[in-house]
């Protein structure tokens, strides 16, 4: 009988294990907390992004992480280390489990944010002078939840 509770306990721990273990992803409670700049639909830790903005117009070294996520509710990871000069952008979407063939880790280095006002009186962000041509979509916000305009 002792034998079979051990194996019993043994078999809970290895299953509660594997399913507790992670892919890499994350929940946007979970982004939310850690400091990640969320964008899904709205933006979460928005002033994050504001003074990584701010680090990049007075150079000053910083490192942010952007997470979005599709409607199935996989990770859209992009980070952004500004060196003081450049920003070394990855962009990374291999958790998305309908990613596709374009699924996966991609580097790349940027000069700046561009942003632009669209006509819903929303601010959109791009990642752009980039040494591949990736520009790329970071956050959309609405124009009065910006502190700096």
């Amino acid at each position: 009988m002792k034998r079979f509770l051990l194996a019993m306990m043994l078999l809970s721990i290895v299953i509660s294990t594997i399913g507790c273990s992670s892919n890499g992803a994350y929940s946007s409670e979970e982004a939310i907390k850690r400091g990640d700049i969320v964008y899904q639909g709205e933006a979460a830790n928005l002033e994050r992004f504001e003074q990584f903005l701010l680090n990049l117009s007075n150079k000053k070294e910083d490192t942010i992480r952007v997470t979005g996520y599709t409607d199935e509710g996989d990770p859209i990871f992009k980070d952004l280390q500004f060196d003081g000069k450049d920003i070394q952008y990855t962009y990374d979407n291999s958790k998305d489990e309908y990613g596709g063939k374009d699924k996966g880790i991609v580097k790349d280095v940027c000069t700046e944010i561009t942003k632009k006002e669209n006509e819903q009186g929303e601010v959109e962000f791009f990642i752009s002078g980039c040494s591949k041509g990736n520009d790329g979509f970071l956050i959309r916000v609405e124009k009065d939840k910006l502190k700096h305009n």
